[in-house]
């Protein structure tokens, strides 16, 4: 772009605009990054909706992930990794797919809000000075329009109808499930709609304010159909994983005491369940009956060897008990996964494990392409993303991931982190060892 940019007014230009939000949207650039879509929707709405001003990092978590914000740091950081992650995004989509639209959208680094350049023959626009539109009071011509990104995914968390789990319909096994609750009851499928929403917040593990979040969900569930199971095994996951987090022994026991008390439940609902299954496997992991915890997930998987979240929990049960070989054979991204939410964490597992096999060249390319395809992202992502560059030599990539990861989470602490979740102290010890060997002082 040379000379004057030409500036688009998006409430002025709503038709064109979402034009080329929806080509950007179709495109295979952005074809499986589900979050970074629903960002980009969301962002250019409010613009065309002159609430330019108002997208922050904290709106657009509350808005679009659907973060409270009690612990708001972590949050609105995980806002900041997608935000840079969506500016490749659209840059990599203009030098390929986009490379001849008329109209381009951008968001400049410091902030959220996008603006709009017209890459045609001037026509119905204004020559202004770039950063004056920045500053521009969108908010002095509202127009109530209905944030297409935002509210579809307000939609699929709050409506009572069929709609809200559309996206989750289309596997056979999830059409059979479907099938089987409508006919015991509406009150079974609304409840199997939390357990969606509620599945897809297990991951990452390491946040806390994740498993919270869940367990409301899945309680919204139980209470919804108090005879179906999806509702107490989901509980009996985000209680479990909540357990490992807690410092104080007395709210630890509790949460494991409850956390059993639910994975027992959902067993005894729907024993030949996997996903009951799975739920009894991590609370016994947490419990620190190990040999249980094999057993049950193996039983989870051969129940239901396609679900996805029940790939996740005996992958990551795998990995914190140290049999990476297994580990990484449950999580290779090449097996088939369905129900639930679709928001799966194999890949994430897929790379711890690779980077404790030695696959360090393999662990960063399952990190990168988990990041831009929007599963789970967390601090431990940018841990073993940096361990793996030291350990492969490439100091200046360890060195831009560990600064990424102490300017998003400078008060992760990875040694108490991943001690609460592997079963042996000197499991985690070698990307400890890479992380100080790449500068961070990870001492307690």
């Amino acid at each position: 772009m040379s000379g004057s940019t030409l500036i688009l007014d998006p409430e002025r230009h709503a038709s064109r605009v979402r034009e080329e939000l929806f080509r950007i949207l179709e495109s295979d650039t952005f074809a499986k990054a589900e979050r970074l879509r629903n960002f980009l929707s969301y962002v250019v709405e409010e613009a065309i909706a002159g609430r330019s001003e108002a997208i922050l990092g904290k709106t657009i978590a509350q808005d679009v992930y659907f973060k409270s914000f009690a612990r708001d740091d972590g949050h609105i950081n995980v806002v900041r990794v997608d935000a840079g992650r969506l500016r490749r995004k659209l840059e990599q989509y203009y030098e390929t797919f986009g490379a001849d639209d008329d109209t381009r959208i951008h968001i400049d680094s410091g902030g959220y809000a996008p603006w709009f350049e017209d890459c045609s023959r001037p026509c119905e626009t204004v020559q202004v000075d770039h950063s004056a539109v920045r500053s521009r009071p969108y908010w002095s011509i509202v127009i109530p329009v209905v944030a297409i990104g935002a509210m579809a995914l307000v939609y699929y968390w709050v409506d009572r109808s069929e709609l809200t789990v559309a996206a989750n319909s289309q596997t056979p096994a999830r059409t059979l499930e479907r099938k089987a609750l409508a006919g015991k009851s509406p009150a079974a499928v609304q409840a199997s709609n939390y357990c969606d929403q509620g599945r897809g917040l297990l991951f990452p593990v390491a946040s806390i304010d994740n498993q919270m979040l869940a367990s409301d969900v899945f309680r919204m569930a139980i209470k919804e159909a108090p005879d179906f199971y999806c509702g107490y095994a989901g509980l009996a996951h985000s209680l479990g994983t909540q357990s490992l987090q807690t410092r104080n022994q007395t709210e630890r026991d509790a949460l494991k005491r409850d956390a059993s008390a639910m994975a027992l439940k959902a067993v005894d609902i729907a024993p030949s369940s996997g996903w009951s299954q799975s739920a009894l496997a991590w609370v016994s992991y947490v419990s620190g009956d190990y040999n249980s915890a094999l057993e049950y997930s193996e039983l989870a998987q051969s129940l239901q060897p396609n679900d996805g979240n029940v790939l996740d929990f005996r992958g990551l049960i795998l990995l914190v008990l140290g049999h990476f070989e297994e580990a990484y054979s449950v999580s290779d991204p090449n097996h088939p996964r369905e129900i639930g939410s679709h928001q799966f964490a194999h890949r994430n597992i897929h790379a711890v494990a690779s980077f404790h096999l030695g696959k360090f060249r393999e662990a960063v390319s399952s990190l990168e392409y988990a990041s831009d395809n929007g599963d789970p992202v967390s601090a431990l992502s940018l841990v073993y993303m940096t361990a793996a560059y030291q350990r492969l030599g490439e100091l200046k990539e360890a060195k831009e991931a560990l600064n990424q990861l102490k300017g998003s989470w400078p008060e992760f602490n990875p040694r108490l982190v991943l001690g609460a979740f592997y079963s042996r102290p000197e499991l985690p010890e070698g990307v400890i060892t890479a992380l100080q060997d790449a500068g961070w002082d990870v001492s307690d």
